[in-house]
């Protein structure tokens, strides 16, 4: 299952991304692009605009109800059936899938602490931007109660 959020739901993207669902997340879109998008890409639409959800060509969306991410990630996830368990295979900010490069190829690229402290590395290969199991992984994992 893919998904579009309309540009009040930054928050709700990157998490959901964190969690491994495919989120298409841009400020600049504008309604009409998030509703072209989800039709061309078969995506449903996260919006808390009652404006874009009440659209004929919005059908398939949730209208997301709270302000509190946490709330929202849980209205999600029990709106569409999906259980969380892909926790870090896409980049947060560009919704590429990550690679796992070598543990030598990131050494450069991360702090000596977060290189002793952490055997297993993923990359983006869009962004550059490099990932861990850190503190912030294993907090969504008890939010989520994946094990």
């Amino acid at each position: 299952m893919k998904f579009i959020a309309d540009v009040m739901l930054g928050k709700l993207a990157k998490r959901m991304r964190l969690l491994g669902f495919d989120v298409l997340y841009d400020p600049a879109y504008e309604d009409n692009e998030v509703l072209r998008l989800a039709l061309d890409q078969d995506r449903i639409i996260l919006t808390r605009d009652t404006g874009l959800a009440s659209r004929p060509l919005a059908q398939n969306r949730i209208l997301i109800e709270s302000d509190r991410v946490d709330e929202q990630i849980q209205q999600v996830v029990e709106t569409s059936s999906l259980p969380a368990t892909a926790i870090l295979t896409r980049c947060t900010a560009c919704n590429t899938v990550l690679t796992a490069p070598a543990r030598d190829e990131v050494r450069d690229l991360v702090s000596n602490h977060v290189y002793e402290q952490h055997r297993d590395f993923l990359r983006c290969e869009t962004c550059g931007r490099i990932y861990w199991k850190g503190t912030h992984v294993r907090n969504m994992e008890r939010f989520m109660k994946i094990k």
